[in-house]
C-alpha cells in the first residue's frame, strides 16, 4: 500500500511540478518544442529499459531506476538556485520522458508479485493507496509552492522516488524469487520471439490499436496546449501557476478514481469495448466544438479535466481488454512500442501541429489548434470503431487454437465473455490447419483438454462435467466464485448431490451478483428446483436490490417458491432494518395466498423438507408442522410489515389447546389485520366462529397478548413433548409387532 501511494504521488506530485516550473520560468511558447523532445527522450529510454530487462530481471532494473530518478531530482533541485531555465527543461524532460517507464516498472512488478485471483482482490486497496497518495502529494504540492515556490517540491519527488524504490525492492524480491525458476524454464522452452515491429507488421488488429492510441494522444496534445496557454493568461507567470496545477491534477485523479470504480463495469456492459475506449475522444470532440462557441480559461479546463477523467478510467480498463486475445510473446514485444512509443509519438505530432499552426495562423492560432483537434478526434473515434471486428476475429482465433491464457473474472465485457465460453464449446475439428502445421486432432474427452487453459476455464468445464468430485472441488474452495463461474453454479442448485455446496458457494457472492441471481429467480423457464434454492440463497443479503428482487419471486406460480422468498425477506429484514418493504403490496399478496379453496390451502407442501442449510425461521417447526405450511407462510409475510413479535406469539398461541390462549390470539388480530385481510383470512384460522369486533382496545390486547406468552410457550412444550411420547410409543408397538412369535399352527 505505502509502494503504490508512493509510486502515485511522485506521479502526480511530478506533473504538477513540471508544469509549473517550466511556464514559471520559460514562454509557453516553447511548449511545442518540449513535447517533441520529450517524445524523443522517453523512446531511447524504452529502448534502454526493453535491453535493460532482458539482460536483468525487472527486481533490479525497476528500483535502481527509481533510486537513480530520485537522485537526479536533487541534482535538478541544486540546479535551479544556479541555472533556473536549463533546470526547469530538465525536469520537464525528466517527469515525462522517464515517468511513463517507471510507471510501466511498477505495475510490471506487481503483476509478478500476486496470483491473478489475488490480485484481483489487491487491485482495490492499491489503487485506493494511490489515490490517498495522489491526493496528499497534489496538496502538499500546493503548500510547498504557496511558502517555497515550485522549486522547492524537488527534493519532497526525490524522497517519493527514493521511498518508491525501497518498497519495489521489497515487493520484488518475494516476486522474483517465486518466479525466477518458471521464467527460466519457459525461456529455455519458448521459440525465439519476434520483434515488436515486427508483430506490429503482421497484424492489422494492433495497427488500429496503435492509432487509436497516437489520434488520441495527439488531439489530447493540442487541447493541453491550448489548456496551459490559459493557465498563464489567468495566473501569470510565478509559482500560483504549480497551487493551480497542483488542485487540477488532484481533482482529476479523484474524480477519475470514482469514475473508474462506480461506472467502469456498467459502461463495458452496456457500450462495448470501441464505444468505451473512444470516451476520451468523444469528451475532446464535444469540449471542443464548445471551446470553438465559447473560447476561454473555463472551457480548456472542463476540455482536459473531461479527457484525462475518462483516459484514465474508461479507456484504460476498455484499451487493456484489446490486448487480451494477443499471444503472450507477441503481446510483451508490442505492448511496449504501443504503449508508450506510440503514446509519446502522438506528443511529438500535437507539437509539430502546433508549430505548424502558430507558423501559419498566428492571429487565429487557438480555434485552428482545436479545429486539427476535432479532426483527430473524430479520426481516433474512427479507428477505434474498427477494432471490433478484429478483436473478435483475433479472440476467436486465440481461445480455437489455444494459443492464449485467458482469465474470465478480468473481462468485464459481456460480448468478450460470451463469445469465449462459447468458442470454448467448440469441438477441435472446425478448426482449420494451423500455421506450419496440420490440424490437431480432436480430444476424446472436453475435460482432458482443460489441463492447457486458464485456470478458470478448467473450472468452468468442470462444472459442466457432471463429475460430483470436481464439481464439489469446486464449489467447496476457501475462494469465492469469480463472476464467469457464477452462471456455470446456478444450474448446479437443480442437481441434489452437490445442491447444497452449491447453495453455499453462491451465497458468499450473493450481495456482489444480486441481478444476476434475480433474473435467474423470476425466469418462468429456470427449472423448479433451481428457482426454490435460489430463493434461499438470498437469505445472506442486506441490499434493498435483494429484497426488490425476493418481492418479484413472491409473484411465481409454484408455492415453494413464494413461501421461500418470503423466508429469505424475513431474514434480510433482521439484518437491515432500512430495507423498505412495501404494504399495500405485502397485503396484495397474502389475499392471493388465501383465495384458494381449503383443499389447496391444506394440502402445500415443501420438496426440501427439513432443510438445515436455513437459520432460525419466523415458526420453529413443531409449529409449522400443526399449523400448514400456507398459514406459516401467510404468517411470514405479515410479519414483513406488521410488528413481528406480537404476530408470532398469536400464531403461536393459535395452535395451543388452550381456547383462552386462542381466544387471545385471536382477539390481537381482529385488531391489527385490515378488514379484507381478516375476513379472507379467518376460515383458515382454528376458530371456525366469524369474528366479531372486540371492545377492548388494541395497546390492552397487546398487553395480554404478551403476557401469555409464558403460558404459550410452556403450553407448546407438554404438546410437543405428548406428540414425541406418542410416536415412541407407536415405533414400541411396532417393533413388540414385528418381534411376536407365529402362532402356533396346532391351536
Amino acid at each position: 500500500m505505502l509502494c503504490a501511494g508512493a509510486v502515485t504521488a511522485q506521479f502526480v506530485g511530478g506533473k504538477a511540478t513540471r508544469d509549473g516550473l517550466f511556464l514559471a520560468s520559460l514562454d509557453y511558447t516553447a511548449l511545442p518544442t518540449m513535447l517533441i523532445a520529450t517524445s524523443a527522450v522517453s523512446l531511447v529510454l524504452v529502448a534502454l529499459n526493453s535491453r535493460g530487462t532482458r539482460m536483468l530481471s525487472p527486481a533490479k532494473v525497476v528500483p535502481a531506476s527509481f533510486a537513480a530518478s530520485g537522485v537526479l531530482f536533487l541534482i535538478e533541485w541544486w540546479l535551479t538556485s544556479r541555472a533556473r531555465p536549463v533546470a526547469a527543461v530538465l525536469v520537464y524532460l525528466h517527469i515525462s520522458g522517464a515517468g511513463p517507464v517507471l510507471g510501466s516498472g511498477f505495475w510490471l512488478i506487481v503483476s509478478e508479485r500476486f496470483d491473478p485471483r489475488t490480485a484481483k482482490r489487491s487491485l482495490g486497496r492499491i489503487a485506493g493507496a494511490g489515490t490517498v497518495g495522489g491526493l496528499l502529494s497534489a496538496i502538499l504540492a500546493e503548500r510547498v509552492a504557496a511558502l517555497g515556490g515550485a522549486a522547492a517540491m524537488l527534493p519532497f519527488l526525490a524522497a517519493f522516488h527514493l521511498v518508491s524504490a525501497w518498497q519495489i525492492h521489497l515487493l520484488a524480491i518475494d516476486s522474483d524469487s517465486g518466479t525466477a525458476a518458471k521464467a527460466t524454464s519457459l525461456a529455455q522452452r519458448a521459440p525465439a520471439a519476434r520483434s515488436g515491429l515486427r508483430v506490429l507488421a503482421d497484424a492489422p488488429y494492433l495497427r488500429n490499436l496503435a492509432a487509436l492510441v497516437l489520434l488520441g494522444t495527439t488531439s489530447a496534445g493540442l487541447v493541453d496546449y491550448l489548456f496551459k496557454v490559459e493557465a498563464v493568461k489567468t495566473f501569470g507567470r510565478g509559482d500560483n501557476l504549480l497551487r493551480f496545477f497542483a488542485m487540477y491534477y488532484a481533482a482529476t485523479s479523484l474524480i477519475t478514481f470514482v469514475v473508474q470504480a462506480s461506472s467502469t463495469r456498467r459502461v463495458l456492459e452496456r457500450f462495448g469495448l470501441a464505444l468505451t475506449a473512444s470516451t476520451p475522444s468523444y469528451a475532446l470532440l464535444g469540449a471542443s466544438i464548445g471551446g470553438l462557441a465559447s473560447p476561454g480559461f473555463s472551457s480548456m479546463v472542463f476540455a482536459r479535466g473531461a479527457e484525462a477523467v475518462f483516459r484514465g478510467s474508461l479507456f484504460r480498463a476498455a484499451y487493456e481488454l484489446f490486448y487480451t486475445p494477443i499471444p503472450a510473446a507477441d503481446k510483451r514485444a508490442a505492448k511496449a512500442i504501443i504503449d508508450v512509443g506510440f503514446d509519446r509519438l502522438g506528443d511529438a505530432a500535437s507539437g509539430g501541429l502546433v508549430r505548424g499552426v502558430l507558423a501559419l495562423a498566428p492571429v487565429a492560432s487557438s480555434p485552428a489548434i482545436l479545429s486539427v483537434s476535432i479532426v483527430c478526434s473524430v479520426a481516433a473515434i474512427v479507428a477505434a470503431s474498427r477494432l471490433n471486428r478484429g478483436y473478435i476475429d483475433t479472440l476467436e482465433k486465440s481461445l480455437l487454437n489455444r494459443a492464449v491464457e485467458l482469465d474470465l473474472s478480468d473481462v468485464e465485457d459481456g460480448t468478450t465473455r460470451t463469445l469465449m465460453v462459447r468458442t470454448l464449446r467448440r469441438p477441435k475439428a472446425v478448426l482449420g490447419p494451423r500455421e506450419g502445421g496440420d490440424v490437431e486432432p480432436p480430444r476424446s474427452s472436453p475435460i482432458t483438454s482443460a489441463v492447457a487453459l486458464d485456470p478458470e476455464v478448467q473450472e468452468i468445464l468442470w462444472l459442466r462435467s457432471r463429475d460430483r468430485e470436481r464439481v464439489i472441488g469446486v464449489l467447496r474452495r476457501e475462494e469465492e466464485l469469480t463472476p464467469a463461474l457464477v452462471p456455470h453454479a446456478i444450474p448446479l442448485l437443480a442437481w441434489d448431490p452437490v445442491a447444497a455446496d452449491a447453495v453455499f458457494a453462491l451465497r458468499k457472492v450473493a450481495e456482489e451478483h444480486v441481478g444476476q441471481l434475480v433474473d435467474a429467480l423470476i425466469d418462468p423457464n429456470q427449472d423448479f428446483a433451481v428457482r426454490r434454492r435460489l430463493a434461499r440463497v438470498f437469505s445472506v443479503c442486506v441490499s434493498q436490490r435483494a429484497a426488490d428482487g425476493l418481492m418479484l419471486g413472491l409473484d411465481d406460480v409454484r408455492f415453494e417458491v413464494r413461501f421461500q422468498c418470503g423466508r429469505s425477506l424475513a431474514a434480510i429484514l433482521d439484518k437491515n432494518l432500512l430495507v423498505r418493504i412495501d404494504r399495500e403490496q405485502i397485503f396484495a399478496i397474502v389475499l392471493r395466498e388465501v383465495a384458494v379453496g381449503r383443499p389447496v390451502w391444506e394440502s402445500r407442501r415443501l420438496l426440501d423438507q427439513g432443510d438445515m442449510w436455513e437459520g432460525v425461521s419466523f415458526v420453529d417447526e413443531f409449529v409449522r408442522a400443526r399449523a400448514g405450511q400456507s398459514l406459516a407462510h401467510v404468517f411470514t409475510l405479515l410479519a414483513l410489515v406488521l410488528p413481528r413479535e406480537p404476530l408470532q406469539i398469536a400464531f403461536r398461541g393459535l395452535h395451543t389447546d388452550d381456547r383462552q390462549l386462542q381466544g387471545t390470539a385471536l382477539e390481537y388480530l381482529e385488531g391489527v389485520l385490515p378488514q379484507r385481510i381478516r375476513t379472507s383470512l379467518w376460515p383458515f384460522l382454528e376458530d371456525r366462529r366469524p369474528p366479531a369486533r372486540s371492545a377492548r382496545a388494541r395497546d390492552e390486547i397487546l398487553a395480554d397478548l404478551v403476557r401469555s406468552n409464558q403460558s404459550i410457550m410452556l403450553n407448546l412444550d407438554e404438546l410437543k413433548r405428548r406428540a414425541e411420547a406418542e410416536q415412541v410409543g407407536s415405533a414400541d408397538g411396532d417393533t413388540r409387532r414385528k418381534t411376536k412369535p407365529p402362532a402356533d399352527p396346532v391351536a
